[in-house]
């Protein structure tokens, strides 16, 4: 890291600058310490700019990143010696079962699949059934997505995610940015009036730093931020869950699919970025899923 100076008009404009290799590229990612700023301030201020420097750009070391890359070329591997169609109705079955499992479908693995491809109804909730449905057809959406993620996009795939299963008085939300205020556990999100600008933010700090970070950490930090920001009424986890998906696929990185019985973790990592701003946790999470992924299809082929 070093410091940079930038002179505009008669002001001096001080930054932490900490550059980055990715590939045979070089790239510098900057925090602004202040103006008109003497070398004690400088460096009274460095310390906490290097700290939110580190908290994207400090998760993973070169060991771990190799390690990442290394799951990802085995796993993609393994998964392109599986018919395609075979693997699609199975990691669809368990993404969906799973997504939706962990906000709250009492649906099994095995009534998730006869829903979603037999066009078999349990004696479940309807609204369980169509929330199935949905997730699968929300899937394809973004399957068959090739253009960029943009607010368009996301509020497509909430849509999608959520048609037919509000209750009447958030109907007019669907696909739309929640215009309500909302509680999700002990976490009050953002005020709606604020979403927006938020959401557009987030965009713009992906769309910067998604080809300098290794694409986990890149997709682990959207996923959190997605989910603190809470931009819709309903349906945030499985759309967020989906987005992740469409940044990993962009990266040719396997699709992730994280396990009901992970959701304690998951929704710690969640809760740890919330009061830290740090998402190394869901980075592990997400490699500990990778590894169990590919012990599973090894042990199944």
């Amino acid at each position: 890291m070093y410091v940079e100076k930038q002179r505009r008009g008669k002001k001096v404009y001080f930054y932490l600058v900490k550059s980055l290799r990715k590939g045979e590229k070089v790239g510098k990612e900057k925090v602004f310490l202040g103006s008109g700023l003497s070398k004690q301030d400088i460096k009274e201020k460095m310390e906490s700019a290097k700290g939110k420097l580190d908290l994207v750009f400090g998760i993973v070391n070169k060991k771990e990143e190799k390690e990442i890359e290394t799951l990802k070329d085995q796993l993609n591997k393994i998964i392109s010696t599986i018919p395609k169609e075979n693997f699609y109705e199975h990691f669809i079955t368990e993404f969906t079962y799973d997504s939706n499992a962990i906000e709250g479908s009492t649906l099994t693995l095995e009534e998730t699949r006869s829903v979603i491809f037999e066009g078999m109804s349990p004696k479940k909730p309807l609204k369980q059934v169509k929330e199935a449905l949905n997730h699968k057809e929300s899937f394809d959406a973004m399957e068959n997505h090739s253009g960029k993620m943009d607010l368009k996009f996301i509020c497509k795939l909430q849509g999608l995610v959520v048609k037919e299963v509000l209750p009447d008085y958030l109907q007019i939300f669907e696909g739309k940015l929640r215009g309500v205020n909302v509680r999700v556990g002990n976490h009050i999100a953002p005020g709606f009036d604020k979403v927006p600008g938020l959401l557009k933010k987030l965009l713009l700090w992906y769309r910067k730093n998604n080809n300098e970070l290794n694409p986990l950490v890149a997709a682990a930090h959207f996923h959190c931020a997605f989910e603190e920001i809470h931009p819709f009424v309903d349906g945030n986890g499985r759309a967020g869950r989906l987005l992740l998906n469409f940044m990993l696929k962009k990266k040719g990185y396997p699709y992730l699919n994280i396990p009901f019985k992970e959701r304690a973790a998951y929704y710690k990592a969640l809760d740890e970025f919330h009061k830290t701003q740090h998402c190394k946790s869901l980075v592990l999470l997400f490699k500990k899923i990778y590894v169990s992924t590919l012990n599973n299809y090894k042990h199944s082929l």
